[in-house]
């Protein structure tokens, strides 16, 4: 993928989980699924927390000829904040606006520019271009936290024969 659609791709995300979640009840959205798993506003504050330290920051410093990269601790960026305690609305229009910025950084990434290094711990060298196409792929897991956890929500509206059938290894 290039630039522009890496940068669309990351675009949409705001808009696909403000369609996906607005219908769902506060309750649901606010229910973690599982000990040490967030609740989908906090897979929404993971991806704000994100976008600057684990992915713009990163690469603008590497941009910028900064030799290390930072590590980035997601739960640290989660508890650092109460985002299951925000409105959807907020946080996507948050969201969104944090995807603007980096999509301008995105569509403004040249072959030269993918092409900088820097290193990371253990000495391992990573290129600007490896984040950006990092970010798309990244974006998946928590997409497939939240659909996950919607799944689980519908669980309890069903018989118990059709829970097993759906649930079964």
């Amino acid at each position: 993928m290039d630039v522009a659609e890496i940068a669309a791709t990351l675009r949409s995300v705001p808009t696909v989980l403000e369609v996906l979640l607005a219908p769902v009840d506060d309750a649901t959205l606010r229910t973690r699924p599982a000990e040490n798993e967030w609740c989908p506003l906090e897979v929404i504050g993971h991806l704000i927390a994100c976008d600057s330290a684990a992915f713009r920051d990163r690469i603008q410093n590497i941009l910028d000829g900064k030799p290390d990269i930072a590590a980035f601790d997601a739960w640290e960026a989660i508890h650092a904040r109460d985002f299951a305690a925000e409105p959807l609305s907020d946080l996507t229009a948050e969201l969104a606006q944090e995807r603007a910025r980096s999509c301008s950084l995105v569509e403004s990434l040249g072959a030269e520019d993918l092409a900088k290094t820097a290193v990371f711990e253990g000495g391992r060298v990573f290129a600007a271009g490896d984040f950006v196409h990092e970010w798309p792929f990244h974006d998946q897991d928590p997409l497939q936290q939240i659909l996950a956890s919607l799944k689980l929500a519908y669980l309890p509206g069903m018989t118990p024969v059709m829970r097993a059938a759906l649930t079964a290894e």
